[in-house]
């Protein structure tokens, strides 16, 4: 018989998720008290907020001229 592989951050951020949203117990009262003070992850920024058209301009006159 195999053995389980090891719970990635990944797998438990997905594993909480499922857990949450099944609603295991409404009445339970660790959930609720997560529920309330845990803090929600704020997304990512996308790359593309960094980057403006005068650097992509600025990039774009560094390089040499193609033939």
């Amino acid at each position: 018989m195999g053995r389980k592989r090891a719970l990635t951050r990944k797998g438990a951020e997905k594993l909480g998720e499922r857990e949450r949203a099944t609603g295991l117990s409404p009445d339970d009262e660790a959930a609720r008290w997560l529920e309330e003070h845990e803090p929600k992850p704020e997304p990512q920024p996308p790359k593309s907020a960094y980057k403006s058209k005068t650097l992509h301009r600025w990039r774009q006159r560094q390089q040499p001229p193609k033939r």
